[in-house]
């Protein structure tokens, strides 16, 4: 006798919310490099951690290596993204491609209230932003490029660029640690946001290219720097 299709519902809404859980425990430790790079991850101690079965565990990282947050070797198992200038780079480079694309197609095409809107918010994040931690304000930074990229519908930019800022999150707050480093933040995007509601495109490009994050010699130094956090452990 087969299980009834209630109690079969119940069990894969459980499954799906674990899978989830497991999910997001996992990216948030790749993400921060609390499994440090090139570092194995421990299937069975994750499934005890979070009180779960192997299974979800094991679902939320296959899916992970999809998003590279997690490599897989056959005959090994799972470890945790490299950590590497060279696809820093690389991801550096497509973001600044992606959102060039946005920002054209939003001063061509973005809604005057949503455009707007993300200026109005930003005028008063100008207010507030002293007081806030590194993490809510990189955060809200990520926010703004998701806003002005969503403002056309091209969701499929915008899905890559959330994965492309999840990847890139652990330089750029190490980047935006000074104060000068978040004055400009801030004034670069109230800037960005008046370009793109005047439809100054010629100038929204030029504003956002001097916008989008450390030169070379900067990335480099902000991968050392973080180089030096993920591993302070084994220094002391």
């Amino acid at each position: 006798m087969g299980k009834p299709k209630k109690l079969d519902k119940e069990l894969k809404e459980t499954s799906t919310i674990a899978v989830k859980r497991a999910y997001d425990h996992i990216k948030d430790m790749a993400i921060d490099f609390s499994i440090r790079p090139g570092e194995q991850i421990n299937e069975i101690e994750v499934a005890n951690n979070l009180e779960m079965s192997r299974v979800p565990v094991r679902e939320a990282l296959n899916r992970l290596v999809v998003g590279g947050f997690v490599s897989f070797d056959h005959g090994k198992g799972f470890f945790c993204r490299k950590f590497s200038e060279s696809e820093m780079k690389e991801l550096y480079g497509v973001r600044f491609d992606l959102e060039m694309g946005a920002v054209r197609q939003a001063c061509q095409d973005g809604n005057d209230d949503d455009i707007s809107s993300i200026l109005s918010d930003w005028e008063k994040i100008a207010n507030t932003y002293l007081n806030m931690s590194q993490e809510e304000l990189i955060l809200l930074d990520e926010s703004f490029h998701i806003r002005i990229a969503t403002l056309c519908g091209n969701m499929e930019r915008v899905a890559f660029l959330q994965n492309i800022y999840e990847r890139i999150r652990f330089v750029r707050k190490i980047h935006i640690e000074k104060d000068l480093r978040r004055d400009a933040l801030v004034r670069e995007h109230l800037s960005l946001a008046g370009a793109i509601l005047k439809r100054d495109e010629a100038l929204s490009t030029e504003l956002l290219e001097c916008h989008l994050g450390p030169n070379s010699q900067e990335l480099r130094e902000n991968i050392r720097t973080g180089m030096l956090r993920i591993y302070a452990a084994d220094m002391t």
